[in-house]
């Protein structure tokens, strides 16, 4: 890993990413390209972890952080980082590989799209590449990506554009399903301190088991699940074939494919 890695951008993904590049035996150069640094990246400049703004030149690896809404602004910045020679990772979403490279000018691109659960190294990133992209090169970029968790991939794009409505806006969905579940808990009687602490422990417990067993989740549901009880009394309600979870999950996930496909587009 000893080489030169631009970040652009350095949010919560780009900091996960250069806190686990800075825990390496290896550790490679990373030069921070960030108008407004976090208070975590100028403790790294202060400590001498990692350069900021410095002058912009070709690095060996161009990692793009920013928001894909911003870095059409931005690519006069974005240019002088890479050359023939750099292999750019970007872990945004919208932008394809074929209007990366015709704004970049390379066509050594990797889109890896991470999920926020990343931050704590518990994420699911997704892999998907143009054919240039050797398989020695990807190993490098697994590697780099290994502390937001798992990696996945490559995979066609149009399999990513599905693929990352779940695993990277899946924690959304997780988020709203503890919301759910504390606003069904107050409206049953609940006050809303015990109903939202049973419903976020609920979630992160179900979570360890699944993580820890070797069931899957239909399984796992049918082991909590007795006959004529409680949770199947729920469950009725929640595996309606018309109006229960897959029917109205099928239905977010399109919407979040169309919405991708119309921002890869370039609409607002």
């Amino acid at each position: 890993m000893s080489q030169r890695i631009a970040l652009l951008g350095c949010g919560r993904m780009g900091s996960a990413m250069a806190a686990g590049w800075l825990k390496a035996a290896d550790k490679p150069e990373i030069f921070v390209y960030a108008p407004r640094p976090t208070l975590l990246v100028s403790q790294w400049v202060e400590q001498g972890e990692v350069v900021l703004n410095p002058e912009r030149k070709p690095a060996d690896i161009l990692v793009v952080a920013v928001k894909p809404q911003v870095f059409g602004d931005i690519l006069e910045e974005a240019r002088p980082l890479c050359d023939e020679g750099t292999l750019v990772i970007s872990v945004m979403a919208a932008w394809s590989v074929d209007r990366l490279a015709e704004a970049l000018g390379t066509r050594r691109i990797v889109r890896a799209l991470p999920s926020t659960p990343g931050a704590v190294g518990q994420g699911v990133t997704l892999l998907s590449c143009d054919a240039s992209v050797s398989e020695g090169e990807l190993e490098q970029v697994r590697a780099l990506l290994s502390p937001l968790g798992w990696v996945e991939g490559p995979m066609a794009e149009e399999t990513l554009q599905v693929a990352m409505t779940i695993s990277g806006s899946g924690p959304a969905y997780v988020f709203h399903l503890v919301e759910a579940l504390a606003a069904a808990g107050v409206a049953n009687g609940l006050e809303p301190e015990l109903a939202m602490r049973l419903a976020r422990r609920g979630v992160i417990g179900s979570g360890a088991l699944l993580a820890g067993s070797d069931e899957d989740a239909g399984a796992l549901r049918k082991g909590v699940t007795s006959p004529n009880g409680v949770t199947a009394a729920a469950l009725e309600v929640f595996m309606d074939d018309h109006k229960g979870f897959i029917p109205l999950a099928t239905k977010a996930i399109a919407a979040a494919v169309a919405r991708d496909q119309a921002l890869a587009r370039g609409e607002d």
